[in-house]
């Protein structure tokens, strides 16, 4: 394999998986990030927060 057949093939296939890992990786963080975010909100709503105060009326 010459050196331009290897780069070639490396550019061919970091313009393919590139794209494609960082998508994945975006998925999988978002999927994380989502879960984490409902698991807060359910915790919240069950336990309401005792350092905000009640407002008071106006």
């Amino acid at each position: 394999m010459t050196p331009e057949e290897f780069f070639m093939y490396l550019i061919i296939g970091l313009v393919i998986i590139a794209p494609i890992g960082a998508r994945l990786y975006r998925r999988l963080t978002l999927n994380r990030t989502t879960q984490l975010l409902h698991e807060q909100l359910n915790q919240s709503q069950s336990n309401p927060s005792r350092s905000t105060p009640p407002e008071s009326p106006q």
